[in-house]
């Protein structure tokens, strides 16, 4: 099976990079590619769970960010020293998300076979 990163970069509501990232996710998968996403830099803002986008009239990228592992999306991280950088604590995210370290996202983007990155 093909392997593809998603790297998100992009804050939420900011630009449509966030909303292309999650929707390259989801088209990737429903063509069988296994895809693994990660958070970095200012898309971790995308992951706090208390956020609303209704007033820009945008759906809240929190929620969606919540079903992707309805589409087979279940490799789902954020760089955890970006978290410490932006002053985040894990008890404002989504859980829907975990934490990895620099490390092991280098090995991530070794190992798969496509990187792209919003």
């Amino acid at each position: 099976m093909t392997t593809l990163l998603i790297i998100s970069t992009s804050p939420p509501y900011y630009n449509s990079a966030a909303q292309d990232a999650l929707e390259a996710a989801l088209a990737a998968s429903n063509v069988g590619v296994e895809v693994t996403f990660v958070f970095a830099q200012q898309g971790l803002y995308q992951l706090l769970d208390k956020q609303d986008g209704t007033y820009l009239q945008k759906k809240s990228m929190a929620k969606q960010i919540n079903v992707m592992p309805l589409y087979d999306i279940d490799a789902i991280y954020y760089l955890e020293d970006d978290m410490a950088s932006l002053n985040l604590s894990s008890d404002t995210i989504i859980d829907t998300a975990s934490a990895i370290s620099s490390i092991e996202f280098s090995r991530l983007c070794e190992s798969s076979a496509a990187v792209i990155r919003f």
